[in-house]
């Protein structure tokens, strides 16, 4: 029985674990070691455990009969898991709230809480992140590298559409513009990157175009 509740807790927590990587493509994996995404995914596992026990205290059956005892507690716990995963991820209705529209219902508390935890993951990740880019785009030069790296990194990795290199150029433009000194628009530069690519595609391919954009 203790078993069951594992498993359906262990949908609902894959499932809040889906989301996360989904937001964090530097270094998505490393995300889910952050206590906040922890935290996130215990309370992904609780709702999906709980909805089990929900299951087994209205005595949902299927209509199949007692004595099909493993196929009805697989139906149950894949029911907890994936219904949680539903219900908490719904709205009853829309509502305006000054220029934002904001649903109402289950999904308000996970939304709620999932924005807390894109926060207090992105806190964790920026002091790295300002730590070693600045380091890695020591020495380039804003005006070499601005089309350099970005097409040498873009052509390293295989998934990144072009809708998203695109962006990425149009923010490229942006910095270019910008009245800032070369250094920093080299900083600026890597920042962008490694939030598309992580750092260490960055750091290859600062080192491979070596001189090029230095």
């Amino acid at each position: 029985m203790f078993v069951n509740y594992v498993f359906a807790g262990l949908i609902g927590a894959a499932t809040g674990a889906v989301e996360l990587l989904g937001r964090y493509r530097d270094d998505p994996w490393s995300t889910l070691r952050a206590k906040p995404a922890i935290f996130y995914l215990l309370v992904n596992g609780a709702a999906s455990m709980l909805a089990y026990d929900l299951v087994l205290v209205f005595d949902v059956r299927f209509g199949l009969a007692s004595g099909a005892s493993l196929r009805l507690a697989t139906i149950q716990v894949l029911l907890a898991g994936l219904s949680a995963m539903a219900f908490f991820r719904t709205a009853l209705f829309t509502v305006r709230v000054g220029d934002a529209d904001v649903s109402v219902g289950p999904g308000l508390i996970l939304q709620v809480l999932l924005a807390v935890t894109d926060r207090s993951i992105d806190r964790g990740r920026a002091m790295p992140r300002a730590a070693d880019v600045p380091v890695i785009m020591k020495d380039v030069d804003f005006a070499k590298a601005a089309e350099a790296l970005p097409a040498f990194c873009f052509g390293v990795m295989q998934n990144i559409d072009s809708e998203e290199q695109t962006a990425a150029r149009k923010q490229i433009a942006i910095i270019s513009g910008a009245s800032l000194s070369s250094g920093l628009k080299s900083s600026l530069l890597g920042l962008l990157l490694v939030n598309l690519v992580g750092r260490p595609v960055l750091k290859s391919a600062v080192t491979a175009l070596g001189p090029e954009i230095r």
